[in-house]
């Protein structure tokens, strides 16, 4: 029964990939966003004027821009679509400026999906990028262009890239291959760039200065992302969506035990993998307090355990929740 679904909306996103109509809304727009700047504590108040337009010029690069270039063909493929553009809330944080108008900053990233037949939504992607390095002065003109590397746009690009990326992934096994190819092209331009401000022999972000397994960089989420070990995880995060999320609307009892199931074979495919996995710690930092309300006063309580195996560091959490104690 749950499969009939899955079927469906794979079968949908094989026809929209097939005739290159992947697109959200009637205007071309792929992505909705909504951008937030704030200032650190200590952030110069005379650099702040500079950025009285920042924000709506970054939110308006996210909301006109189409990244994967393609548009709508016809009317009826506007109705074969029915998800909605990507929903992502962006924050910068400006953390120092310098005279020279070139600032330190960190990024939020949290992209969302709808859950079918329901207004609520699912986040998809959530991503603290802390090595935000880019010049800036105040009415700069913002423009879209893939073959050039930006110290600010193409961090904005790669992470537009990653959340369309992730949004396909959540409606097709594996749908987002071709968008974080795009992100991966943006880490191979930056590799080849050698800017007033970036530099590869810095760790600014672009490269990772000292490897470690499991830390989430830009490079080490694009890596597993594309590497053929992860496809079963990938699968499994199509299921998550596809055979469960989108079913709470009708079969709750049934998505929540499906939920179960997968949690086991989340757990499964964590007893495979050599070292810590960045894309396994990405999920569930999108997703723990979606899985803990969810099974807050779930029957089976073993779920809990497989909770506490997939995500550890939150063990605290999950048995606050599992106990009532919040």
């Amino acid at each position: 029964m749950f499969y009939i679904r899955l079927f469906n909306l794979a079968f949908l996103n094989i026809l929209v990939c097939c005739i290159g109509i992947w697109s959200a809304v009637a205007h071309g727009q792929e992505i909705r966003a909504t951008v937030s700047v704030d200032f650190a504590p200590g952030f110069d108040i005379n650099e702040q004027d500079n950025f009285a337009s920042f924000r709506q010029e970054l939110q308006t690069y996210f909301n006109t821009q189409i990244f994967t270039g393609k548009e709508w063909k016809s009317e009826e493929d506007k109705i074969l679509w029915k998800d909605e553009p990507v929903q992502l809330n962006v924050t910068i944080t400006l953390l120092s400026g310098t005279q020279t108008s070139y600032y330190n900053a960190t990024l939020l990233v949290v992209a969302k999906r709808t859950l079918y037949g329901t207004k609520k939504q699912s986040v998809t992607m959530q991503i603290l990028d802390t090595k935000l390095k880019f010049p800036y002065t105040r009415g700069a003109s913002f423009s879209y262009q893939p073959l050039r590397f930006d110290d600010l746009l193409s961090v904005l690009d790669y992470y537009a890239f990653l959340a369309i990326g992730f949004d396909m992934d959540s409606y097709y096994p594996l749908g987002g291959t071709p968008y974080f190819q795009k992100a991966q092209q943006i880490l191979q331009l930056a590799a080849s760039t050698e800017s007033r401000y970036v530099r590869m022999s810095d760790d600014n972000g672009w490269r990772d200065a000292t490897f470690e397994p499991g830390k989430i960089t830009r490079t080490t989420i694009i890596s597993e992302l594309l590497d053929s070990r992860f496809a079963e995880f990938r699968t499994l995060t199509a299921a998550y969506y596809l055979n469960a999320m989108d079913y709470l609307g009708d079969k709750p009892d049934e998505a929540k035990a499906m939920l179960d199931d997968l949690l086991t074979k989340f757990a499964d495919f964590k007893d495979k993998l050599p070292n810590r996995s960045a894309l396994f710690q990405l999920f569930f930092d999108a997703k723990f307090r979606e899985l803990a309300e969810l099974f807050r006063g779930y029957k089976n309580d073993k779920v809990w355990d497989k909770l506490k195996y997939n995500d550890p560091s939150r063990t605290i959490i999950y048995e606050d929740i599992r106990t009532g104690r919040r």
